[in-house]
């Protein structure tokens, strides 16, 4: 599944215009760098060092560019091959979760004075508990939620059924409400 904004930026890289790269690299480098600092050993700059060379090599390719998948998916595969080619060189096998939230939701219109308070320690409280997912987990969870990969794309992704894609964001959807419970004053 192609997000219809991401085909905007990339034709919009293709005509030479950088705003449409800087807006994807702001879209996607927060997951990216996740996905990459959990592959590589810490401490590290290999994972800005990879993400930025990807972007990059979109830029320079940007007029023989061909995407056949969705732009996420590409990102992550491209950021995938670069993390075990360094691997290789290293003499070492790679792995595959990813580790943190790159977006926080998008606040409401304000009702409440204290809202925007309220919004960012409820957005801190939603991170603290997705980082408690256990890593596959939480990397199904974001995979999904923020780079909105679709359950098919993801098993394609990580080399598992969809069912177990399935089965790994029920679990964390069930834990994020069991655990959200005290915030639902606040809406």
């Amino acid at each position: 599944m192609r997000r219809p904004d991401d085909d905007v930026l990339l034709e919009r890289i293709r005509n030479d215009d950088e705003k449409g790269l800087d807006q994807l690299f702001l879209n996607y480098y927060p997951g990216l760098i996740s996905y990459a600092r959990f592959h590589l050993p810490y401490p590290s700059d290999e994972s800005e060092d990879i993400v930025q060379e990807v972007f990059l090599k979109i830029w320079q390719q940007r007029h023989s560019l061909a995407i056949q998948s969705s732009f996420a998916a590409y990102l992550y595969t491209t950021v995938r091959n670069r993390i075990r080619d360094y691997h290789r060189s290293n003499g070492r096998q790679a792995s595959l979760p990813i580790d943190e939230l790159t977006d926080a939701a998008e606040a409401p219109a304000q009702t409440i004075p204290d809202r925007p308070i309220l919004l960012k320690e409820l957005n801190t409280e939603i991170s603290r508990l997705i980082d408690q997912l256990p890593p596959a987990t939480r990397m199904v969870f974001l995979m999904n939620r923020s780079d909105n990969l679709t359950y098919t794309e993801i098993a394609a992704f990580l080399h598992v059924s969809v069912n177990t894609v399935k089965t790994l964001m029920y679990r964390a959807l069930k834990f994020l409400k069991e655990n959200y419970r005290s915030f639902s004053f606040i809406f």
